[in-house]
């Protein structure tokens, strides 16, 4: 195994280690947090969103715009607002052996980490085009109790069935009823809502105590001005800012599916292969997924091979930051359905890939958990996940794979080992603040370090392939031996770091 040392900091946050799961964690996070605060974010962003969506439905129709849309894909698309040069934005579904892939079937029920790991009291949120089917034998619980809920079903006129949902559902939490259908974290509790009027959402679900959100949608990239493509709008801002304010709380994203495709007029550096990401994909606190073809791994656990899908979309942003932050399995993924209590089928793309991830870093959390009697903050959550990730294409992180495949199984033996082999750090730090540790190398084994953290919300972009930097917290992290001192990677182009 080899020598880790993660650390990861929490900037301007206090330090609390329970968080929510059952009604007692709840109240603990919940006195870490300015509920106030996170409560009047999202009565703010309801407010926005309400006028948004009116004044957008008017203008849809008096020029005649859909507001809803089935896609020659097999995709639906839901119209959300005007952008500032007028044109259209829509949210839509990316669509086009996912645990073993990422290794997460070691962490279950007889993997070979013996941890028995299947989501047993966890809960994962989802956001999407439409809702499961609650009653999908794939989701009953103990005594037939649904272990799937839906929580928007009044605002949004009733439960809207979505094959798209039903399927991301799925690949989270399917009981393995078919075998072949069983997701990442069997046991686990899903909490479904539509993705209109989602910040607002996701903001109060925050400050109930969420730790996971997956979302397998984004902007129908066609439509958007070139202006979008990589760059900190407001949407991304808005996302950053529910991090930010609820630090335990980690937003999962599916980075979408025009790698084949030529939409933007003004790649960054020219470079029309690269330059794919809007909206929330591009926040910072958040972890955008690609999408790998089924990855080729021994028996025990290591990584063989893997290819990309070709129609995975390819970061980075505009100021360079890695994004897609981390690689999951998309590709043929088979799931549960929405059109009866026993429909299953197979669907490819970032969408599959992003609740693959989902369903793994809640196993990682129920793992530190039942170590640590608390939680992962969310930094500490996403940076152990790029730090453990096996490199894929070109060495070190890029704009395709991000930091890599996720490797569950390296992630979870690193919290088993945490104080030994491992070190896992939680810590604050102020401005201008160092924090140094000396550690022993075997001479052997590799020895990496990491650092990660939630920042806060940058100012919105509003040009073109802007370089000015989003970050608003610029960290960095140094590795010194005998005199020589190690710098950590980061991207100087589009396709070198």
């Amino acid at each position: 195994m080899k020598k880790i040392y993660s650390l990861a900091l929490a900037l301007c946050t206090s330090g609390g280690m329970l968080f929510a799961q059952t009604p007692l964690e709840k109240q603990a996070i919940q006195a870490t947090y300015d509920l106030s605060y996170l409560n009047e974010m999202a009565a703010t962003y309801e407010t926005t969103y309400t006028q948004q969506k009116n004044a957008t439905i008017q203008r849809a129709l008096i020029d005649n715009i859909p507001v809803k849309l089935t896609l020659e894909d097999g995709g639906f698309a839901e119209l959300q607002r005007f952008a500032e040069d007028g044109s259209p934005i829509y949210y839509r579904t990316f669509n086009v052996a996912a645990a073993r892939s990422t290794r997460t079937n070691h962490l279950n029920i007889g993997g070979s980490l013996g941890l028995s790991l299947d989501g047993q009291n966890m809960v994962a949120y989802v956001w999407d085009g439409g809702h499961a089917r609650v009653s999908h034998q794939e989701y009953d619980g103990a005594g037939g109790a649904n272990r799937v809920t839906i929580q928007d079903a009044a605002s949004e006129g009733g439960t809207q069935l979505n094959f798209h949902a039903a399927h991301v559902t799925g690949t989270i939490t399917a009981s393995g009823v078919v075998a072949s259908a069983k997701g990442m974290a069997p046991q686990s509790q899903v909490r479904g809502y539509m993705w209109n009027n989602d910040v607002a959402e996701a903001t109060s679900a925050a400050a109930s105590g969420m730790l996971l959100s997956n979302h397998s949608y984004g902007y129908r990239s066609d439509l958007v001005p070139d202006q979008y493509f990589g760059a900190y709008i407001q949407d991304s801002r808005d996302w950053d800012n529910v991090m930010y304010n609820a630090p335990y709380y980690l937003m999962v994203v599916a980075a979408g599916n025009d790698g084949n495709t030529n939409y933007n007029g003004n790649p960054l550096n020219g470079n029309s292969a690269y330059d794919k990401l809007t909206g929330h994909s591009t926040s910072k606190n958040n972890m955008v997924v690609a999408n790998a073809q089924d990855a080729n791994i021994a028996n025990n656990g290591d990584l063989i091979s893997v290819s990309i899908s070709s129609s995975s979309s390819e970061g980075p942003t505009d100021d360079l930051r890695i994004k897609p932050d981390i690689t999951g399995n998309g590709s043929g993924v088979y799931s549960t359905y929405h059109n009866s209590d026993t429909a299953y089928n197979s669907i490819s793309g970032t969408s599959m890939a992003s609740p693959n991830v989902t369903g793994s870093l809640l196993l990682l959390q129920q793992h530190y958990n039942n170590i640590n009697a608390g939680f992962m903050k969310a930094a500490t959550l996403k940076g152990l996940a790029l730090h453990t990730a096996d490199d894929a294409g070109p060495s070190g992180p890029d704009a395709v794979y991000g930091w890599g495949l996720m490797n569950s199984k390296r992630a979870a033996e690193a919290i088993t080992a945490n104080g030994t082999n491992s070190i896992i750090d939680e810590r604050s730090l102020s401005s201008g603040q160092s924090y140094s540790i000396t550690v022993q190398a075997d001479g052997t084994n590799d020895l990496m370090a990491s650092i990660s953290w939630t920042d806060v919300p940058g100012q919105v972009v509003n040009a073109t392939n802007s370089p000015n930097a989003v970050l608003v917290n610029d960290l960095d992290i140094r590795i010194t031996k005998s005199g020589t001192t190690y710098s950590p990677y980061r991207l100087t182009s589009i396709t070198s770091n």
